[in-house]
């Protein structure tokens, strides 16, 4: 399942899924197509079954967590915020090389464009010492 969410860096609508991990229903399905498997194959219970729902739920991990993780990245300006929350410098350069890639391809002629708007930190009365003798 998708959520619509706003990027906080553009305000561009997009959607990112929901579920990070596995339901704990979809581990429980794995399990039946494993014990349904085996009994396909042996007619009885075989370890082979417990190996085999091992590697789909590891699969299956591994490719829910890759799936949110690559639509938490914002499709309009390319503004990742699990790379913001680590290191906010490498962020910033992954969204200048996004936007410049952007104005040199084509496919994104016709989609909206993203407001970016700059911050501006203000300084709380900053006083200059008299620095002459």
């Amino acid at each position: 399942m998708k959520a619509k969410v706003f990027c906080t860096f553009c305000q561009l609508p997009q959607k990112v899924y929901k579920h990070q991990h596995v339901h704990p229903l979809e581990v429980i399905a794995l399990a039946g197509v494993g014990a349904i498997t085996t009994y396909l194959i042996w007619q009885d219970f075989h370890w082979t079954g417990v190996f085999l729902f091992s590697s789909l739920v590891l699969l299956s991990e591994t490719i829910h967590q890759m799936r949110w993780r690559e639509s938490v990245k914002c499709k309009g300006c390319g503004f990742d915020a699990i790379l913001y929350k680590r290191n906010p410098e490498s962020a910033a350069q992954e969204v200048k090389a996004f936007l410049e890639m952007r104005k040199q391809d084509p496919r994104y002629l016709l989609k909206p464009q993203p407001r970016i708007t700059p911050i501006i930190k203000k300084v709380k009365d900053f006083k200059l010492k008299d620095t002459s003798l």
